[in-house]
């Protein structure tokens, strides 16, 4: 990536971060942006609509096949997702994010389109392929129409047995209050088509005092071995992430346990080395470093103090709020969903986007188009 690096100290030791390199702008909504490997490439999902319930939600994929240096638009995809699985060298799956009844009346399994999405040479083509979610030991609700309230968002973690774990959130019962989420572990006997529910990782009634239960999160293993959930309850900084630790390979989980970063999605990442990653933020955008091997203690990086540094053309700057991470901004220039990949032992490659007039989709105060960057982030 580009030349410019920033250093930054971290307890004796130092994090580079890259001058950030555009992956593609519209005008409108382009926004919402996660990365997934595939074989020796990388995608860049990107979000063209609207923050609202709609079924599918259609996006780009921007293709690199140099570690994130340039990207090039590969096609347009009619099923966004947060969650992929690689299925070979060549090709990884996209879970669906909203989800339907497996059958008419039926709350206790969903299932959806996913996508597998196929790099040949560095052409991709996308086919839809059914992906279930069974078992739900109680009801779930109702989510936009005849769809149920289950939501695909977290990474995924191999276990020992060899079969994979997400986590995903919802809410069980019948109209119930609409900030009684729950963050639920869901685990994967044949590569991703089919997932069935072992247990609860925190419940709204853990996190009474927070404005939401626990729903957008992320799976990590920790250096010791055992499975890390980090998990929102809220938007802002004053909402805190919090923390659940398996030591059963997801069959129970900690207390919830609030930490210091904050808010929205998650995303979280252990290098070969022990050190932990997180980013996200609202306010802000954040990259945060643990090195206790806890998840309990973390050093901060502000992303958007470092874009607004990097770059000259300060219409692509972030506005003095988001720099801050304090406070509320009433026309926020960012979501603040980040997208995390590692490119080696040391290095990992951090999606974010800067929004031209918040919610409503650009031209607007801060900048003609939504446009999404990344930066590389190298490690001691």
């Amino acid at each position: 990536m580009s030349a410019r690096v920033q250093t930054y100290p971290i307890n004796g030791t130092s994090v580079g971060i890259s001058k950030p390199v555009e992956v593609g702008h519209a005008h409108g909504h382009h926004w919402f942006s996660t990365l997934h490997p595939i074989g020796p490439d990388l995608l860049c999902e990107v979000v063209t609509t609207s923050d609202t319930a709609q079924g599918k939600w259609p996006g780009l994929l921007y293709l690199s096949r140099d570690a994130g240096e340039s990207w090039t638009t590969a096609c347009e995809i009619d099923s966004f997702a947060h969650t992929s699985v690689p299925l070979d060298d060549t090709r990884i799956l996209l879970l669906p994010y909203e989800l339907w009844p497996l059958s008419p009346g039926d709350r206790r399994n969903a299932a959806a389109d996913g996508t597998i999405i196929t790099n040949t040479d560095g052409v991709i083509s996308t086919e839809s392929v059914p992906v279930k979610f069974l078992g739900f030991d109680r009801d779930l609700d109702e989510y936009n129409g005849d769809e149920l309230f289950l939501l695909t968002c977290g990474e995924v973690v191999r276990l020992n047995t060899g079969a994979l774990l997400t986590t995903i959130y919802g809410r069980f019962g019948n109209r119930t209050a609409r900030n009684q989420y729950e963050c639920i572990a869901v685990v994967s006997h044949d590569g991703g088509f089919t997932w069935e529910y072992p247990s609860i990782v925190a419940s709204w009634e853990d996190t009474r005092g927070a404005p939401e239960g626990p729903n957008e999160s992320s799976c990590s293993r920790i250096p010791d071995g055992r499975l890390m959930c980090i998990y929102r309850v809220g938007s802002g900084r004053e909402n805190p992430y919090h923390i659940g630790i398996s030591e059963d390979e997801g069959l129970t989980w900690s207390a919830p346990k609030a930490i210091e970063p904050w808010s929205v999605l998650p995303k979280t990442l252990t290098l070969p080395n022990g050190k932990m990653l997180l980013t996200g933020g609202r306010p802000g955008i954040m990259l945060w470093i643990c090195e206790d091997g806890t998840g309990e203690s973390w050093h901060a990086i502000n992303l958007a103090e470092h874009h607004n540094n990097a770059l000259k053309d300060t219409t692509l700057h972030y506005s003095e709020a988001c720099v801050l991470a304090s406070g509320k901004d009433p026309l926020a220039n960012t979501t603040s969903y980040t997208g995390m990949t590692a490119l080696g032992d040391k290095e990992v490659l951090i999606s974010y986007d800067q929004l031209g007039n918040g919610w409503s989709g650009s031209p607007g105060p801060w900048g003609n188009y939504d446009t999404v960057f990344v930066v590389r982030a190298t490690f001691d």
